[in-house]
């Protein structure tokens, strides 16, 4: 899916030799009290690499990857640098207070998914994170997700 705007940033990027990747469209309506209309929002989770278990409960994704966080934003950059500076008001992760990953690599990874509340829900009940919950955060006030 896409609108005009994406199709033509594609079609200039690819043809001057640039990579693309997802792509995130809508429409303003600025009389609206969402005035924003964004076709998806992201998904994203952060993951830590070691070879022993975290703790008791948290189990690896793989051989070496444990899931620290799942989060879900329409900027997942921004929330994430809430996670490493501890940004107050804003439910963070607090990553750099995790005893049980310093000095471990971490990882993150975001994608761009309909349902976005309900996917990450998902992966809060199958995938339990070491850190934080499946309750639902702050609901954007000028945005609305259409997919």
């Amino acid at each position: 899916m896409s609108n005009e705007v994406t199709k033509f940033l594609i079609e200039q990027a690819k043809s001057n030799g640039f990579i693309t990747y997802d792509s995130m469209f809508g429409d303003i309506c600025l009389n609206e009290k969402q005035p924003l209309k964004q076709s998806s929002g992201a998904v994203y989770g952060i993951f830590a690499q070691s070879n022993t278990p975290l703790n008791s409960s948290t189990q690896p994704i793989n051989k070496q990857y444990y899931p620290i966080y799942w989060g879900k934003d329409i900027a997942p950059v921004s929330r994430l640098k809430a996670h490493i500076q501890k940004y107050k008001n804003t439910g963070s992760a607090n990553l750099k207070g995790i005893l049980e990953i310093k000095e471990k690599k971490l990882i993150f990874g975001a994608i761009l998914v309909s349902k976005y509340d309900e996917f990450e829900k998902f992966l809060h009940h199958k995938y339990p994170p070491l850190k934080g919950t499946n309750r639902f955060g702050k609901k954007t006030q000028i945005i609305k997700i259409i997919n």
